[in-house]
């Protein structure tokens, strides 16, 4: 139906600009820490607050979401990150930074990330993995727009007013497609969940598993690889072009790792995409000029991003029937956990070490352990995909 693409153009751009909203933290980080002179632990722990609190959003919007007219629960992640990022303007404490980061996560983006995904595969059934891809690449576009936007706005407006402008425009643009939105309407014959049952509640417990430890691994050159440029050297805008251009590459790779998913499983292109991502985080301090590090930006973002589509899809085909969004929500739960870890304890052992060698050998270990968890859900679930494949 044509307004399938409405409704999945309208999520993208929201999911982008939520996406955007939490990645803030990475350009914020420098000139909070100059004028208050925080540690980057106490300001990139903004990043894990808002992480946790989109999580546990998630999960309760997720539910409202399968039982209510997806525009109510929309409407609230139109308006807090807007309402936020207004009240940061006149930011004071790190408790002020904390609480505005919960608010804008807990009621904002967590109506937004587990919904929208949700519902745009809904109306696109038949293709969920394109429709995943579609929106995940709005959040890919996202992470590295709104940042860099941002980050111009601090360089010519100074840090208190580039808050402001952000408020005023979330809400501008946000309102207006939350009203586009609409449920995707009943499919007759649809196939309910193939996981429905006592077992999927164990296949979605090693799948939160594993992509909470996936996150900690993408987390941490998410939030610190600007930090890490201008460590290497890198002018402002060059350093933040880093994050740019790993999210305009991610874009190409989750709709590619969308497609695929939809052709080979979600669950082979999961574990293909985290093994790219676990071996290029551990690369990263390693890049001794600034191409390559852009080269690695840019890898790291086709991986990376195809790891975060695959781990939904995931979600969406182990969900029982009737709990989509409910069961997205749990996974992105313990994703947005894993965001939290990977953010935080990139800070802490910068701050203990004085260099990022540690920070990212850590998530290059969680990217292992994501992998062996990995590995054990696909050895649950290849009997079961062999006998389906035989009826």
């Amino acid at each position: 139906m044509p307004y399938a693409w409405v409704v999945v153009g309208a999520c993208t751009a929201m999911v982008a600009m939520a996406f955007g909203a939490i990645g803030t933290v990475a350009v914020f980080l420098e000139p909070l820490a100059a004028e208050f002179g925080w540690p980057r632990a106490e300001v990139s722990a903004a990043y894990s607050v808002a992480t946790v609190a989109t999580g546990l959003g998630g999960i309760a919007m997720g539910y409202f979401a399968d039982r209510v007219p997806v525009r109510r629960v929309v409407l609230f992640g139109a308006l807090v990150p807007g309402l936020a990022f207004a009240f940061l303007a006149e930011l004071q404490s790190t408790l002020g930074l904390y609480v505005l980061h919960a608010l804008m996560g807990l009621v904002g983006i967590g109506a937004i990330m587990a919904p929208l995904n949700s519902l745009a595969s809904l109306w696109l059934a038949r293709n969920p993995g394109l429709a995943i891809g579609i929106v995940s690449a709005g959040g890919a576009a996202g992470q590295g727009l709104v940042p860099y936007f941002a980050r111009h706005l601090i360089l010519t407006e100074g840090w208190r007013q580039a808050y402001l402008i952000l408020g005023v425009l979330f809400i501008g643009v946000m309102v207006p497609l939350a009203l586009l939105l609409r449920d995707a309407p009943p499919r007759p014959g649809a196939r309910p969940a193939a996981s429905a049952g006592p077992s999927a509640t164990r296949l979605l417990a090693l799948l939160s598993l594993a992509a909470a430890l996936c996150c900690v691994c993408m987390a941490t050159p998410l939030v610190h690889i600007v930090t890490l440029g201008s460590d290497r050297g890198l002018a402002g805008r060059e350093a933040a072009g880093l994050l740019a251009v790993m999210m305009v590459a991610g874009m190409a790779g989750r709709i590619a790792f969308g497609r695929i998913a939809d052709r080979a499983g979600s669950l082979r292109t999961y574990i293909a995409a985290s093994a790219g991502q676990t071996l290029l985080a551990f690369l990263f301090p390693y890049a001794g000029s600034g191409v390559q590090l852009y080269a690695l930006s840019a890898l790291f973002g086709l991986v990376f991003s195809g790891a975060m589509t695959s781990f939904l899809l995931c979600a969406r085909e182990y969900a029982p029937a009737g709990k989509t969004g409910l069961s997205i929500g749990v996974v992105m739960f313990f994703a947005w956990i894993g965001m939290a870890l990977g953010a935080w304890q990139g800070g802490l052992f910068y701050d203990l070490c004085g260099n990022y060698f540690p920070s990212f050998a850590n998530a290059s270990l969680a990217g292992v352990a994501n992998l062996l968890i990995l590995a054990l859900l696909y050895l649950y679930t290849a009997p079961r995909a062999s006998r389906a494949l035989a009826a």
